[in-house]
């Protein structure tokens, strides 16, 4: 079973307690042997033309303040990327050999996490063939439906958009690749800095970015065999505080959070599993994100592995960018 952790918090009691737990071994002589920087596919909408939806539906609603966004996904025989204005709310989850035998599933996407304050967002949904497929085949599809509801109302939830590729045998068999968009407005009670004012790392020379990131997780890996839960907390606290305010998360909930993670890191149980051979540098929100993942699967190259169980594996991903020229990468 695979697990993927974007996001943490944390609790001061945990910090204490998780320092005194047995260090971690790193594997030895462990390195990522290629890295490689992932090309995006031209656009390949010949027959389908993107649609727009109408503004009138697009998530504006002055009774509601604190709006929690939603894409319900339903892909079919193919692997899917979902962005929101660039920002992906998930990598890996529909990506590599879990492909090879799916078939049509369901499942609702939370946004906010990508939305940094109110205002107009593209969407894009991508699909691709199958894991070990050359084309799309004659069942490959995807759905979306947009919607908006009032945060903790599970009862009620207003519709933005509903766009999917053409039915069933009827358009992208065949294609290497296929993309739907369209747009949504936004309304949130929050405005926050995030990375839109970050450096464009797309410019910085690659050489050097995969030499920076590199040795950016390689720290982090030191911390996690050290169980140091201190400086983990430092590493991860502004993207915890983000997804702390877009989610409108009380500080109670917050700390929970965090303990989870802390008691994840500190468990014994598992330990530090090797560097994939390959890594693939993967950028986002228009060049000022970035993470590392492995090829196949798209897993974060960081994982735990349980020492009883070695299918129990936990992924962690990271997402770095640079909030100033000569500032050194940090987590978002």
């Amino acid at each position: 079973m695979k697990k993927i952790i974007t996001g943490v918090l944390a609790s001061m009691f945990l910090f204490s307690c998780a320092q005194k737990s047995k260090e971690r071994k790193l594997p030895e002589n462990d390195q990522i042997k290629k890295i490689t920087i992932y090309q995006e596919p031209k656009n390949r909408n010949d027959t389908l033309k993107p649609y727009l939806f109408v503004p009138s539906l697009s998530g504006k609603n002055d009774t509601i303040k604190n709006k929690d966004y939603y894409i319900y996904l339903i892909p079919s025989h193919v692997q899917t990327e979902l962005y929101i204005e660039d920002v992906p709310p998930f990598i890996g989850s529909f990506w590599g050999e879990i492909t090879r035998e799916n078939d049509s599933f369901s499942v609702n996407v939370p946004l906010n996490s990508c939305i940094l304050k109110s205002g107009k967002y593209k969407v894009i949904g991508r699909v691709y063939p199958r894991y070990g497929e050359s084309g799309l085949d004659f069942y490959s599809y995807l759905q979306m439906e947009g919607y908006y509801r009032k945060s903790g109302d599970w009862d009620n939830k207003y519709p933005m958009f509903t766009i999917e590729t053409p039915t069933k045998g009827q358009g992208i068999e065949n294609y290497p690749y296929f993309e739907l968009q369209t747009e949504i407005e936004v309304e949130v009670p929050y405005e926050l800095e995030g990375w839109s004012n970050s450096v464009n790392l797309k410019e910085q020379e690659e050489e050097s970015l995969k030499k920076e990131l590199q040795e950016r997780y390689n720290q982090i890996r030191t911390l996690l065999a050290k169980k140091d839960t201190a400086s983990l907390r430092q590493l991860v606290q502004e993207r915890e505080d983000l997804l702390g305010t877009v989610y409108y998360l009380p500080k109670q909930e917050k700390e929970k959070r965090l303990q989870e993670f802390l008691d994840l890191v500190a468990n014994d149980e598992f330990d530090i599993a090797p560097y994939p051979s390959e890594a693939q540098i993967l950028f986002f929100a228009h060049g000022k994100m970035v993470t590392m993942v492995d090829p196949i699967n798209r897993d974060g190259i960081i994982r735990l592995v349980n020492k009883k169980d070695p299918k129990d594996i936990i992924s962690l991903e990271f997402r770095f960018h640079r909030k100033k020229l000569g500032e050194k990468l940090s987590v978002i």
